[in-house]
């Protein structure tokens, strides 16, 4: 093999080389992107169930002070308030 001739080769290793890489770089960009809509769509759904939990937490927090009350009024054996 001549100089000229393991020159072109070495060109060529290069050239491939670099084609792959740049398609490499490609694929990892196109997962992370896959990644991060998969955890977008993961959050909305944690964020409307957290979002009704809160609610019915609020609700019920306000039921049980309401019992609370009347418990209280009952150990006590005071009228409640009218």
């Amino acid at each position: 093999m001549t100089p000229e001739d393991q020159e072109q080769v070495r060109e060529i290793v290069a050239a491939a080389e670099q084609r792959i890489k740049d398609h490499a770089a490609e694929i990892a960009r196109d997962l992370q992107t896959e990644i991060l809509q998969g955890l977008g769509g993961f959050a909305r759904g944690n964020f409307a169930r957290l979002h009704a939990l809160e609610s019915v937490q609020g609700d019920l927090s306000i039921r049980i002070a309401a019992l609370e009350e009347r418990v209280l009024y009952l150990e006590t054996r005071r009228a409640p308030p009218q």
